[in-house]
């Protein structure tokens, strides 16, 4: 045999640490799922050669085994056997190591998760003399993948190994350069059990010789005992043991069975059992009528169940734009959302559970489901982001979506919301439901969304989405204990809880806080405030109204005012043993005391102290009810003090008269009364006096005309100053208040 002379030399000195290490590295198998051999004819005798290796890098390559660092190829030109002059050492490169792309054999398939097909090319320049027969370049491994359906493994616990060869041409054939074919591209790695499969697996000649393609018998090479064969065998090889029901033109499970158009190379099948399987593909090319070589592509097809490429439907709540919100303070983290969102209409959402578990089943308007998404009206909205399979990604496509449920299309959400057009290039599209707050009390309402999507290959993919969709929420406030007035008459309220969508921006007494824009440790459902309760004159005041302002996460702003109270007393005047209301602005609040010159008067008769208030106990305290005045001989006056719970006092002046009107006058000083006196009209200005003849004529009248005026005095005159007869006269007093008092006097001169 002739033995190519350069590298052979080379070779013979590294055979000895080739093969310890060749030793090494075949102790276990590679996993091998296929390879193929080609070769380019660079001109005289120099070919580069091209091995590729397909190997299982999934789990099922329990070993963990890799790639061979050097391979043996070895050199045979038909005569005698391949000796150790006769092997080319290759060794591998890292950047021609590769993970194959896990392509499906049908657009509507999904590929198995666990998958892993990786490539080693192996290649080298090597000079090949001519001679009659030609050469024939040939590696053997084992072991293939052990999870191979259709190999019998003969009782083994690894199936067959594997024979990659390829022909190169001699001159009793053609004395013209040849290269073999080669195919272009690696076929996808997994087919769909029950759904076609076409594939072209033509290959590329440089010569432009006519090809060939059919289904062939994979080789058989090596095994467990001697993994990488070093020098391997000659020809011929045996093909690989299939099971009973598989052959090399029936290598799987099938219906129809594989098969490959001989002119194109157009590889069909449509497999209808889960496995892996060995197949053979060969291309032979032809020069005028002569074979010249044959390529057998060996590989492994991996047979799974695909699911539908299926259509995701995914739901998420959004700030609502539209209400110019920029942010959202998400329902997980907002401050104040009540435990059981609560509506008038007596329907109610379990938001704190549902926070906490977002797969629970809810109840809405009589359905049970889990919610997909919670929006709020005019507060956040629903966004879709539908997905298509990236397969059919290069067409318009328009979907259209089924409404059900409580909510209302162009009412609660946007009436054009049920189309998704999906442009060409577009795997991928974002609908919102375009919630709007109706200003209707609706309380909880729901939406189902189904979207069904018929892919390229007829598979229907259905998916459904729940949303639930409540009215706004309304803030409540529970305002914390009023404190007491201080010296300086001011007091502190506040709130221990306010509920809504928070953190809240606060406006109070015309000054705001902004707590919403605080980081969230700082968030605060209480907040309280001082505030005065004196006029701008210093004084108190009865009442003050108060004006807390919260605004929502929602931009929803919520009033809540309270009018704070305090009893404040008031000056006035009684007569002697009138009982009247007690003097004091909101008299209904539980008071300490009421003093007199530091002497309480309540249910008490004080001596020199005209005066005594009647009070109902409420605990330790007094609700005020009436204020008594004594009978007095002149008017009297003083200064009373009310003590309110807290042992803040306000004071007033009180005066107590003889309110006696007399019934006979002297005008001219004879003795007696000399003018006609009606008091107690304090703070009742616009009073008016009346003096009627007996003939119903009025002779005199007059009024208060400030609220210090406390009485009108008929000095006996008419009303153009002349002194009146001596007679009967009726007097009449109209009140301010709406009072009136009437009467008779008789007016008596001398003689």
């Amino acid at each position: 045999m002739l033995h190519p002379p350069l590298q052979h030399k080379f070779l013979r000195d590294c055979l000895m640490l080739l093969g310890l290490l060749l030793g090494a590295l075949t102790a276990q198998a590679t996993h091998l799922v296929g390879g193929d051999f080609s070769y380019v004819h660079l001109g005289g005798d120099q070919y580069e050669i091209t091995l590729t290796v397909y190997r299982d890098c999934s789990p099922a390559n329990s070993n963990g085994t890799g790639f061979d660092l050097q391979v043996a190829i070895g050199m045979w030109n038909g005569s005698g056997t391949i000796g150790e002059n006769d092997v080319l050492s290759i060794s591998l490169q890292n950047v021609n190591v590769s993970e194959v792309p896990v392509v499906m054999g049908n657009p509507c398939g999904t590929p198995p998760p666990e998958l892993c097909i990786e490539r080693a090319v192996y290649t080298s320049v090597v000079a090949l003399p001519e001679n009659e027969y030609g050469w024939d370049l040939v590696y053997q491994r084992c072991c293939r993948n052990p999870t191979i359906s259709n190999l019998d493994d003969l009782g083994g616990t690894e199936n067959a190994g594997m024979t990659l060869m390829v022909h190169i041409p001699g001159t009793s054939v053609i004395t013209e350069s040849n290269s073999s074919p080669a195919f272009q591209e690696l076929p996808p790695v997994a087919l769909c059990a029950n759904l076609p499969f076409v594939w072209n697996h033509s290959a590329i000649d440089p010569d432009g010789d006519d090809l060939v393609y059919s289904l062939c018998p994979p080789l058989q090479g090596g095994d467990a005992g001697n993994a990488q064969p070093n020098p391997p065998s000659t020809p011929p090889y045996n093909p690989v043991p299939y099971l009973p029901g598989f052959s090399w033109d029936n290598p799987m499970t099938a219906s129809p069975g594989m098969a490959i158009d001989s002119s194109t190379g157009q590889l069909s099948v449509t497999p209808s059992q889960v496995g892996q399987y060995a197949v053979g593909i060969c291309v032979s090319e032809y020069r005028n009528g002569q074979l010249l070589s044959t390529v057998i592509r060996d590989f492994q097809f991996n047979v799974t169940v695909c699911e539908p490429a299926i259509i995701d439907l995914d739901t998420e709540a959004i700030p609502f734009a539209a209400g110019g919100l920029t942010s959202l303070v998400p329902y997980e983290d907002a401050l104040g959302l009540p435990a059981v969102i609560s509506y008038p209409n007596g329907e109610s959402f379990p938001m704190a559970n549902w926070l906490a578990n977002n797969t629970m089943t809810v109840q809405v308007d009589g359905e049970s489901f889990i919610a997909d998404a919670v929006v709020i009206e005019g507060c956040n909205d629903a966004r879709f982001t539908i997905h298509r399979p990236e397969s059919e990604s290069e067409i318009l496509d328009t979907l259209f979506l089924e409404l059900e449920g409580t909510a209302f299309q162009g009412l609660d959400f946007a009436e054009d919301f049920y189309e998704v057009i999906m442009p060409a290039g577009q795997s991928s599209s974002d609908i919102e439901l375009g919630l709007i707050d109706d200003n209707v009390d609706e309380g909880v309402e729901h939406l189902v969304i189904t979207c069904t999507y018929v892919n390229g290959c007829g598979q229907t993919s259905t998916n459904v989405a729940h949303v639930v969709i409540l009215d706004p929420i309304l803030a409540t406030f529970t305002p914390a204990p009023l404190s007491c007035l201080d010296a300086s008459g001011s007091q502190i309220i506040g709130y221990d809880n306010i509920l809504g969508y928070g953190p809240f921006h606060y406006t109070w007494e015309g000054r705001s806080w902004d707590n919403a824009t605080e980081p969230p440790l700082a968030w605060s459902v209480s907040f309280d405030s001082t505030f005065s309760m004196l006029d701008g004159d210093g004084q108190l005041v009865p009442d003050h109204l108060l004006t807390l302002v919260a605004e929502d996460q929602c931009g929803d702003v919520h009033t809540h005012q309270i009018e704070v109270l305090h009893p404040v007393m008031f000056e006035t005047e009684l007569c002697g043993g009138e009982v009247i209301e007690f003097p004091a602005h909101n008299d209904g609040i539980p008071i300490a005391d009421v003093n007199v010159n530091g002497v309480s008067i309540i249910h008490a008769d004080i001596a020199n102290i005209p005066l005594s208030a009647s009070a109902v106990p409420e605990g330790d305290l007094w609700v005020l009810y009436e204020l008594r005045a004594s009978e007095v001989d002149m008017t009297w006056n003083g200064t009373v003090s009310l003590v309110d719970s807290c042992g803040y006092v306000t004071e007033a002046n009180l005066r107590v008269r003889d309110c006696i009107v007399p019934n006979v006058i002297t005008p001219d000083n004879s003795g007696g009364n000399n003018t006609l006196r009606v008091r107690g009209l304090l703070n009742l200005a616009g009073s008016t006096l009346t003096i009627y003849n007996r003939w119903g004529t009025v002779v005199w009248q007059d009024q208060t005309n400030i609220n210090d005026q406390d009485e009108l005095v008929w000095d006996g005159n008419t009303l153009d100053g002349n002194p009146a007869p001596e007679g009967h006269y009726q007097w009449l007093l109209v009140r301010s208040d709406g009072q009136r008092e009437q009467g008779e006097v008789t007016l008596f001169r001398k003689q």
